[in-house]
């Protein structure tokens, strides 16, 4: 199964964490995606390192990071910077989607 993770604000850090971490125990992947407030996580190192476990991919909307003033140097490497086609991914591909 796939989770989909639609991260909209920039609380709830230890939620994106735990949901993470408890779907990939029960074998499950995850795809997070960050947008509005949400790509504000993109600067925060516990929720960046999820990006480096085995079936978590992680990318944000590139508008709503630069309307934030988070520039294109400051995405860490490893979480995709695009659009709303990542969204649209998600909601294709996940089987369960949880807003956060």
């Amino acid at each position: 199964m796939t989770i989909g993770l639609l991260v909209t604000r920039d609380k709830y850090k230890e939620h994106i964490i735990g949901l993470t971490n408890a779907a990939l125990k029960k074998g499950h992947k995850v795809i997070i995606f960050m947008m509005d407030d949400g790509t504000r996580h993109s600067q925060d190192k516990d929720v960046v390192a999820l990006k480096e476990l085995k079936d978590v991919e992680m990318s944000l909307c590139d508008h709503s990071a630069k309307l934030r003033k988070i520039t294109e140097d400051m995405i860490p490497k490893g979480i995709t910077a695009g659009s709303q086609y990542q969204n649209a991914v998600l909601n294709q591909d996940a089987d369960r989607v949880i807003l956060i």
